[in-house]
């Protein structure tokens, strides 16, 4: 009778052929099943909750079909293409802000899951590994918001991460034009999508040279063009560029190393574990085939430093995910045994499942202690940010009443605060987007660029 060593390498081996040959279905269902259900769980016991900033979306995209001008009557500093999606959901739903709310949620919930779905598939492309394809995308889990949050409404970031995944699957299969243009459109939803634009850039030029590289770049161009022409053509290019491009460099938040690194644990918990395993599988690949992975690490690295640029919670962390999920994946490939491969795949399922309880327990001692020496060690955002306007509505009370706000800085965040402050504005003016500076735009911008 064979003793336990024996058994297990076999047993292990077994289990991974099996998930291996069925992996595309197990990736899909698993994925779909698990964002579907946690939405699901979470609207029931929250019915029809929306997240201040998915109503602000959700909202002006009602607004928009009323009249209202993007970056004029509605402030923001997100790119334009959440809000064509917004107008184009509410057109839809006629107006019905409960429906409009539902069929965002759905939206999200697709969104998400492409985003998983496609992390398994360029695993899948880099390694030929069915088993490191599923305990890639799920490892995206480990990031609790990706299935927790969708309930809640519409994120750039979730759209973000569908383009930013597509992109590298793209590239990987060496089809430039088209990774080009899902680039480009990630950073059309969120401007830190523009890192894995210059990425796929880069593995365009090192897979298929300069033409590959040129078509890549084209893709993207002529996203960037469509998304700019509506702008330039109603003579709203300038609100865009104030508030698409500068508040953002304006409004980066003070911190302290200490503050900020724990911040990071205190959103992550145990899933910060998740980042070592990753790094290891950066490093596995790379000393073994440095052409072929070089970019996982790369973009990795990069968007770890990420926290020190923009970090407001969990959420601002998905397309970091993204590569630390890669990284599971290729150390799960490169496993030299079964028993090995099995260890990836049981640390996600454990992460995943701890850093579950970490946020979702409504006692965590060791996450109260962490986020105690958090405020101890940080420092407050902004400095002296103005108060909000007497009697300003909630985001919840405008999107469900459909108010048209008298204020187009009705959002009332405190980057555009800060932004108004630093920039000698007021956060009670009817119509947003003027140019902040004495010198007109086109002597600025050659002064900023040309020292």
């Amino acid at each position: 009778m064979p003793g336990f060593d024996d058994w297990a390498p076999e047993s292990h081996a077994t289990l991974q052929r099996r998930i291996a040959d069925d992996w595309r279905r197990l990736l899909v269902a698993g994925a779909a099943g698990l964002v579907v259900a946690a939405t699901a769980i979470k609207f029931a016991s929250e019915p029809f909750h929306v997240n201040r900033d998915s109503a602000l979306f959700q909202h002006a995209g009602w607004y928009i079909l009323e009249g209202a001008t993007l970056y004029v009557d509605i402030w923001d500093l997100k790119p334009p293409l959440v809000y064509a999606v917004t107008t184009l959901l509410a057109f839809l739903t006629g107006g019905n802000m409960a429906l409009l709310h539902v069929v965002s949620v759905a939206v999200a919930v697709a969104a998400v899951t492409g985003g998983v779905v496609l992390t398994g598939f360029t695993v899948h492309s880099l390694t030929d590994d069915g088993f490191a394809a599923v305990t890639a995308g799920f490892s995206m889990f480990v990031l609790t918001s990706v299935y927790a949050f969708p309930y809640a409404g519409i994120r750039p970031k979730y759209f973000a991460f569908l383009c930013a995944a597509a992109a590298l699957s793209l590239a990987v299969e060496d089809r430039p034009l088209a990774a080009g243009t899902a680039a480009a459109l990630g950073a059309g939803f969120w401007q830190l999508g523009g890192g894995v634009a210059a990425l796929v850039v880069a593995m365009a030029l090192q897979r298929g040279g300069v033409t590959a590289a040129v078509r890549t770049v084209t893709g993207g161009l002529a996203v960037a063009a469509l998304t700019v022409l509506p702008f330039v053509l109603t003579g709203t290019a300038i609100p865009l560029f104030v508030e698409v491009v500068l508040a953002p460099v304006y409004g980066v938040e003070r911190y302290t190393v200490p503050g900020r690194a724990l911040a990071f644990v205190a959103e992550l918990g145990p899933g910060v574990f998740l980042v070592p395993v990753a790094a290891y599988g950066w490093w596995r690949g790379v000393r073994a085939e440095w052409r072929t992975y070089w970019w996982v690490a790369a973009g990795g690295l990069s968007y770890l430093f990420q926290i020190f640029l923009e970090f407001q919670g969990a959420i601002e962390l998905i397309l970091l995910f993204l590569f630390l999920a890669l990284g599971v994946g290729v150390l799960a490939a490169r496993a030299r045994t079964p028993s090995g491969r099995s260890l990836v795949a049981a640390a996600v399922v454990v992460l995943v499942v701890t850093s579950l309880y970490w946020n979702a327990s409504p006692v965590t001692p060791v996450r109260d202690e962490v986020e105690e020496a958090r405020d101890q060690f940080g420092v407050s955002a902004y400095e002296d940010l103005p108060a909000d306007p007497p009697g300003s509505p909630s985001m919840r009370e405008i999107y469900w009443n459909k108010l048209q706000p008298e204020n187009c800085h009705y959002r009332l965040g405190d980057k555009q605060k800060y932004f108004e402050t630093a920039t000698g504005g007021s956060i009670e003016k009817e119509r947003c987007g003027q140019w902040p500076f004495d010198e007109p735009p086109r002597s600025w911008l050659v002064d900023a660029v040309v020292p």
